[in-house]
């Protein structure tokens, strides 16, 4: 039998206190970003887009693996409605299941996009590579609704896939 991934306990970047994402969502309709991983460049374009349009879209919980402290300063810049919550072990992304590519050759992108944005991410002093960080485990979104259930999921199919603004603004009205 499968968990729910809203029953998964997770740590919020801001103090480590462990919750789930049901939690924090609190019984509002909530967009859930599951990042690549820390510095991924796609995920940081996604994550500014949300960001941007956060009027649009609501309440957001940002997910990504790694150490709780890590992720809170990696992401202090965000808006303060986004709740950032650490998957160590990336249990959550199993619940959900997200996809992990197999090998490193499968990290297959479109040159172009990879040129311009993993450019324009390096030159903002971003990283392509931090240790301990999974290059291969893929990403996604969800939307959770206000009775608690996930009403929409995405699961990425290559690094590159990340749902348009507009799409996740939809999916979360419809959600509300």
């Amino acid at each position: 039998m499968s968990i729910d991934p809203l029953d998964v306990p997770v740590q919020l970047a801001s103090d480590g206190t462990t919750v789930t994402l049901r939690q924090v969502a609190g019984g509002q309709p909530t967009l859930i970003v599951l990042a690549r991983h820390l510095d991924c460049p796609y995920c940081e374009v996604h994550v500014g887009a949300v960001a941007r349009e956060r009027d649009r879209i609501g309440r957001v919980v940002l997910v990504a693996h790694g150490d709780h402290a890590e992720l809170g300063a990696h992401y202090a810049g965000l808006p303060t409605e986004f709740v950032v919550v650490a998957d160590a072990d990336q249990s959550l992304y199993d619940a959900f299941g997200t996809l992990r590519l197999e090998r490193a050759r499968d990290l297959r992108v479109r040159a172009r996009n990879l040129f311009t944005t993993g450019l324009r991410h390096v030159l903002r002093g971003g990283r392509l590579k931090r240790p301990g960080q999974d290059l291969l485990q893929l990403g996604g979104d969800a939307v959770v609704d206000a009775d608690g259930q996930v009403a929409w999921l995405h699961r990425a199919t290559r690094p590159d896939d990340r749902v348009p603004v507009d799409e996740l603004a939809t999916h979360m009205h419809r959600a509300a």
